[in-house]
């Protein structure tokens, strides 16, 4: 049979100071560091020292609470060649973009696509 330890007084809440918290944070998130190690050597919760990290964190480090959207424009126009296979070697050299509509869904296109073509596909896909 195992060990069995019954706790008869009230539960313990351990104080910790401001210096040994980040003390312990900058132990736990140092190059050679694991929250795991750290927290069983101050016997502490893994989930204790990622608190104590998002209430020490610069407010500026915080995400945004709203989505932020920046200015897109598009440059030149694409070249249109006759030649099926400069066509070809044309492509291979163009990114993809990534494009995700209103609904959740992603887009994923070749950059020099037509621009009728990609309004009507977007229209498409977000009538879906």
């Amino acid at each position: 049979m195992g060990k069995v330890e019954i706790l008869t007084g009230a539960e313990r809440q351990r104080r910790w100071s401001t210096e040994l918290k980040l003390s312990i944070l900058q132990e736990a998130f140092s190059a050679d560091g694991s929250v795991s190690d750290v927290a069983r050597r101050h016997d502490v919760l893994p989930q204790q020292i990622y608190a104590w990290r998002k209430k020490f964190a610069p407010p500026e480090l915080n995400p945004p609470q709203t989505p932020s959207f920046i200015p897109v424009s598009l440059i030149g126009a694409s070249e249109s060649v006759s030649d099926g296979s400069k066509r070809i070697g044309a492509r291979s050299r163009c990114k993809d973009v990534e494009i995700v509509l209103r609904n959740g869904r992603l887009l994923r296109i070749a950059a020099d696509m037509d621009l009728e073509m990609l309004s009507s596909l977007v229209a498409c896909v977000e009538a879906a």
